[in-house]
């Protein structure tokens, strides 16, 4: 009987003792895909994408339903989300937020039941992943796949472009579907080779973005964001140039980057959306260089271009982002500033932005 009552004591103090350090081993439960993970949601979606992400589109939302002060239960919840979002700039990342109700009606879920999304670009291949919250469960989520014609194969669930059962756009974003219910995630790429690429990042056999110092960097400066965007240095420097402005426009930019002095290019690059009320909202952007010696010498020359005339856009930059802050973060420059929402909108990534731009 004692040592029966041993082996108990022994058995109650040993399995806690496991499952604390399998959770801290990683941030994951050891012997489960159960995500035990304290990390912002940027953090933990970008996660999720494959190192080789070129670009990558966030949007948290949780965080804009309560911003928004909209519900998810109803068809109004879901119009209002759809319709303000919009105008607030808050799903322009997003690849489901215009759809709201027709996903609610087609697949059973819709924005309104996510926690967040994540839509990453690759050389070879693009994916959409979604967190549920706890209001859908993954039975439902399979019987309408399973309503709506997809077939399984393995992990995969896809289903033909060209099936009218499914709305075009649906059929293109969410080609191959795989579940990774242990999560709660939605995973759909443009093609079943590429999502499985990605459930392997997702199950830790392969690197994800955030191996990558430098979008790791970025993300780590704009997380809590309502919405955001991650560029490679090479795509940033393409959705920020004044390339194709006027001659007299370039001529004002090259005058005005003598003035501060030289733009760098960034090795990644990000913009965050935090929508703080309806007068008054945050923009944040990052940029990650080889080095905090070139992250000091950059911050203080985009500092210098982040006021006055909006050099390949009409008026002052006062007039739509007023500087708060400007920092480095390690190898990383920061700029925040004020964000008039009823003025420009930035998170479609394009457009002139000589302050976040390339060398010229």
């Amino acid at each position: 009987m004692d040592g029966m009552r041993l082996r108990l004591v022994l058995i109650a103090v040993v399995v806690p003792l496991l499952v604390i350090a399998g959770a801290i081993a990683g941030g994951r439960w050891a012997g489960s895909t159960v995500s035990a993970d304290a990390r912002s949601a940027l953090t933990s979606a970008l996660d999720t994408l494959p190192a080789d992400t070129q670009v990558a589109g966030f949007t948290d939302w949780s965080r804009i339903r309560t911003v928004l002060g909209v519900g998810s239960t109803t068809a109004a919840d879901r119009a209002a989300l759809t319709d303000d979002a919009s105008l607030r700039d808050l799903s322009t990342r997003s690849v489901l937020g215009q759809y709201t109700e027709q996903l609610h009606d087609a697949y059973g879920w819709s924005p309104a039941d996510l926690e967040w999304e994540v839509y990453g670009q690759a050389g070879d291949g693009s994916v959409m992943v979604a967190r549920l919250d706890g209001s859908i469960s993954f039975g439902s989520v399979r019987s309408h796949l399973k309503e709506l014609g997809y077939s399984r194969n393995g992990d995969v669930w896809t289903i033909d472009k060209d099936s009218p059962a499914v709305r075009s756009e649906f059929a293109s974003t969410l080609a191959a579907v795989t579940l990774v219910a242990g999560q709660r995630l939605i995973v759909a790429a443009d093609r079943p080779a590429y999502a499985t690429a990605v459930l392997k990042t997702i199950h830790r056999g392969a690197p994800s973005l955030l191996s990558v110092r430098s979008a790791a960097d970025v993300a780590g400066s704009l997380g809590g964001a309502d919405t955001a965007l991650l560029q490679t240095g090479g795509f940033a420097c393409q959705s920020t140039s004044l390339r194709d402005a006027g001659a007299d426009v370039r001529a004002q930019a090259r005058a005005a980057i003598d003035r501060s002095g030289a733009l760098a290019k960034p090795t990644f690059a990000g913009r965050a959306l935090d929508a703080g009320s309806k007068r008054s909202e945050t923009m944040r952007f990052a940029l990650a260089f080889r080095s905090p010696t070139a992250a000091a010498n950059q911050i203080e020359v985009r500092r210098a271009l982040a006021t006055g005339p909006f050099i390949g856009r009409s008026g002052r930059v006062e007039e739509s982002l007023v500087l708060r802050s400007a920092a480095v973060r390690g190898s990383t420059a920061v700029l925040r500033f004020r964000h008039d929402p009823d003025s420009t909108a930035y998170m479609t990534g394009d457009g002139p932005l000589l302050f976040a731009a390339c060398p010229l």
